[in-house]
């Protein structure tokens, strides 16, 4: 099987490949236009983009990615094997255009999830090109409740760049004052967790759960917040990346700006409203949450039958809010019992 020789011929080879297409457009920021004019030499192509653009398939592509870093002096011959001066820490602009347009065009409720989407597939590409291990997540407000107070956090999103795929429900989880989320959000700052040297970490707290239970490096709680009030967070963990670094901190607060798109008005909490609650770890919470799914089908099977048809994110919201009901009550029962004994 014949294997390209130079960077060029790769781009050549790929146009029949749309998954890796893909792939290597969102790594490198840049439209299929732009890719097919590079291919065909009409274009020359942005140094940074093009290295950025081979290391989302490492494995592969090694070689080219030294042929690329010679050709365009982006390394010496010195520092061949090693990576890119932390590669490029700016986000494309054709990025950020794909992101307004979503705002602008995609009605609600799918603007939400839209934008979402968007910005953790590609702050995932951005930050682990390599796969290495990183979990992006999203951790929304709970809806005020007893007394007005926002009592807890829940996930929303999570994307984990060893498998670069979305989910929500099969991560569902509750997040409470205890966590690293909630503690960044209670006061409305970033809260970087780092392990010393290579230590392992045994995760005591369900904050740098649910994909990362067993070890973690580094862990990175960025809270979204618009005028003092506070939305939720972007989270990041990961068991291999050290996530504290200047460049990575300042790419995950620009990610984290682009998802005060993804959140209404009235999503957004002051701070002093915000009271939340000590809660179990996720292992305690899953009998509970178990049901989500057909807790959410349940209620718009049955809102029909009563004319007032729910979508799915409106009979989320509403499923979340009696969880969320339920397990303070269980929380309740369990310290009563404890006091008892």
């Amino acid at each position: 099987m014949y294997k390209p020789q130079r960077w060029y011929e790769f781009l050549n080879s790929i146009e029949n490949d749309p998954q890796e297409q893909m792939i290597l457009l969102e790594a490198a920021g840049i439209s299929s236009k732009t890719l097919a004019r590079w291919a065909a030499g009409e274009e020359s192509p942005c140094p940074y983009a093009l290295y950025r653009l081979f290391c989302a398939l490492p494995d592969h592509h090694q070689g080219l990615l030294e042929d690329v870093a010679q050709e365009f002096a982006l390394l010496s011959r010195s520092d061949q094997g090693a990576s890119l001066c932390s590669e490029a820490q700016e986000i494309a602009p054709v990025f950020y255009d794909r992101v307004l347009n979503a705002a602008l065009r995609v009605p609600m409720p799918l603007r939400t999830w839209a934008i979402s989407n968007l910005v953790l597939q590609q702050a995932t590409i951005h930050l682990d090109p390599r796969r290495q291990g990183l979990s992006l997540m999203i951790v929304r407000c709970m809806p005020p409740s007893r007394g007005g107070c926002v009592r807890s956090l829940r996930m929303a999103l999570v994307n984990d760049s060893r498998r670069w795929q979305l989910s929500s429900q099969s991560e569902a989880c509750f997040y409470g004052s205890e966590s690293l989320a909630g503690h960044a959000v209670s006061i409305a700052r970033t809260v970087i967790f780092q392990v010393p040297g290579q230590a392992l970490l045994a995760l005591p707290a369900s904050g740098l759960e649910p994909l990362a239970q067993d070890e973690a490096l580094s862990a990175v709680a960025c809270p979204i917040v618009r005028a003092r009030r506070v939305a939720g967070c972007l989270l990041a963990v990961s068991s291999r990346l050290q996530l504290h670094a200047q460049e990575q901190l300042s790419l995950l607060h620009k990610y984290r700006d682009l998802l005060l798109l993804a959140f209404e008005p009235d999503e957004f909490y002051p701070i002093d409203q915000i009271r939340l609650y000590r809660l179990p770890p996720l292992e305690v919470q899953k009998p509970l949450l178990a049901g989500l799914r057909r807790r959410v089908a349940r209620m718009m099977s049955e809102a029909t039958r009563q004319h007032h048809p729910l979508d799915v994110s409106q009979a989320e919201a509403l499923v979340w809010c009696q969880l969320e009901e339920e397990l303070f009550a269980q929380v309740a029962r369990a310290s009563e019992e404890s006091d008892e004994l």
